[in-house]
């Protein structure tokens, strides 16, 4: 029976080790994919609202990264009107819109982002009847 034996100093183990390390990095880094934030939908209440009314918004978002290591990701919401003021007092999914004294319909949006530059957006039209 013949034997190989190979003999390895300290910097080709170091060498070795360092390759390897990269090459798990390598493959472990390719496996992660970032999903796209999704807003299901926008919920307005009262829709219609009186002039000079005050409507609560709920922005139902999701982040599909279940099966990655980025489920832990932050959802970042914000939220624009051209009319009326909307205030958002914790920068999260929820909102109040105060409608504007003149009577039609108004679109508001929501923005939600994620810490990897995934985004979507979605608008909601109110009537001030």
């Amino acid at each position: 029976m013949n034997y190989v034996v190979f003999e390895m100093n300290s910097d080709h183990l170091q060498t070795l080790k360092t390759r390897v390390i990269l090459i798990v990095f390598l493959l472990m880094s390719g496996c992660i994919h970032n999903y796209e934030p999704v807003i299901k939908s926008i919920t307005a209440d009262p829709n219609p609202v009186s002039p000079g009314g005050i409507v609560n918004l709920i922005c139902n978002a999701s982040d599909d990264d279940e099966s990655s290591r980025l489920k832990e990701e932050i959802l970042g919401f914000s939220w624009s009107a051209a009319y009326g003021e909307i205030i958002s007092e914790n920068k999260d999914n929820k909102a109040t819109w105060t409608a504007p004294n003149l009577l039609g319909d108004y679109s508001i949006s929501c923005t939600v982002n994620d810490q990897y530059n995934g985004i979507d957006i979605f608008t909601i039209d109110i009537s001030v009847e």
